[in-house]
């Protein structure tokens, strides 16, 4: 008998243990975002949160955003987070957070004391974007944007769904932003996101640029397709347009093609004090665009297609390693392989960021053109051949 009642009292304290943290929704505030900016008082934090639908119909009015933006400033991130649920009518809840930003001033202060929290809070999501905006976090959290209810919530969907959009964006989550400065040999980038003004005012998001960071500290911005380079090297390339000049064409010419298959390896080779980084790209992709009369699928035209991607890819690793470089900042990881490859040289530069004046590149692309969308010859291609 006593046995059984054991057994019961065991099956019964593992069903009622469900329910220990359960937290009530009408008892928290979901924060979908939050911004971190730079003050005298130390931080000052912007969370905003899903305002919770009136009673009456479940749906909030048309013209008012179905967010709330509340914010406090303190001398560390955990107190300036209680602040903030001193002026939150509920608890702040964090387990749902899609994007931390960072404004300009705070993340050339250094991000990495402002992550700490982040990292340890038991309800912090790990998956959450990081990024960095030119202004302030909280201008841009509190921009209205006429497409998509929950600013935070548009801004974090613009990056994650940049690879089948065919943007460029680096999409680093906490966790990868935790490994990367916890690892020696390399140095953060981040994507660079701000409000975008149409018709004379904000009305949505755009990921525009690289942020560069040494030592947890931001250096500068680079934009331009020279941001590809990281991309390039770390082989996630995926459905990137890359224009280029129509083979024989005039000045404005071009035509556009889209990767399907990208695939880089990268190695350094040691040749006394230089550093030479085999980059090593494989990739096709589709030719879906044209404003030249050519028939690009010509062998001759498509070599020089080709050509015009590979070049490409090389002028944009080398391009963006200079301009990194310039920030003394290892963008791309160079000394980590040093240290992975070359543990002893390693050792011996280890103390600054001039071993990247002794590295060359050696890239070789091998890019193929597979198909040219719906159609074989274009209709401007049938109107030359008519009009001739």
């Amino acid at each position: 008998m006593n046995f059984k009642n054991c057994f019961l009292l065991m099956i019964l304290v593992i069903f009622l243990s469900g329910c220990w943290d359960q937290k009530e929704l009408n008892e928290i505030a979901v924060v979908m975002g939050v911004g971190i900016d730079k003050v005298e008082e130390g931080y000052k934090i912007t969370a905003q949160v899903i305002k919770p639908p009136p009673k009456e119909n479940g749906a909030t009015g048309g013209s008012e955003l179905p967010t709330w933006s509340v914010t406090a400033t303190g001398k560390s991130v955990m107190g300036t987070i209680r602040n903030l649920n001193e002026l939150s009518p509920r608890r702040l809840y964090w387990a749902h957070l899609q994007i931390i930003i960072f404004g300009d001033a705070m993340a050339r202060e250094g991000i990495t004391p402002a992550t700490t929290w982040f990292e340890r809070d038991r309800d912090s999501r790990a998956g959450a974007l990081i990024t960095v905006t030119p202004g302030t976090a909280e201008d841009l959290l509190n921009s209205k944007i006429e497409l998509g209810g929950v600013p935070a919530k548009s801004m974090a969907d613009l990056i994650d769904g940049s690879e089948m959009r065919g943007i460029n964006a680096l999409d680093v989550q906490l966790r990868d932003l935790m490994s990367i400065l916890s690892t020696p040999g390399i140095e953060l980038t981040l994507d660079v996101i701000r409000p975008k003004e149409i018709r004379g005012q904000v009305e949505t998001f755009e990921v525009d640029g690289v942020a560069v960071f040494d030592q947890g500290k931001l250096q500068g911005y680079i934009y331009g397709p020279e941001t590809t380079g990281t991309q390039i090297m770390n082989s996630e390339l995926n459905y990137t347009i890359i224009e280029g000049k129509c083979p024989k064409g005039g000045q404005d010419e071009v035509f556009a093609f889209q990767i399907t298959d990208f695939r880089s390896n990268v190695k350094p080779k040691l040749k006394g004090n230089t550093i030479t980084m085999k980059v090593d790209v494989t990739l096709e992709g589709n030719l879906l665009d044209q404003t030249c009369s050519i028939d690009l699928l010509q062998r001759e035209q498509t070599n020089l297609v080709e050509k015009e991607i590979s070049d490409f890819i090389t002028e944009n690793v080398e391009g963006e390693f200079q301009l990194a470089k310039e920030m003394n900042s290892d963008i791309y990881g160079i000394g980590r392989e040093i240290r992975r490859y070359y543990p002893e040289h390693w050792a011996k530069i280890s103390g600054s960021s001039t071993y990247l004046d002794e590295v060359k590149f050696d890239v070789n692309v091998d890019a193929e053109v597979r198909r040219s969308g719906l159609i074989i010859d274009t209709t401007q291609e049938k109107a030359k051949e008519g009009n001739d």
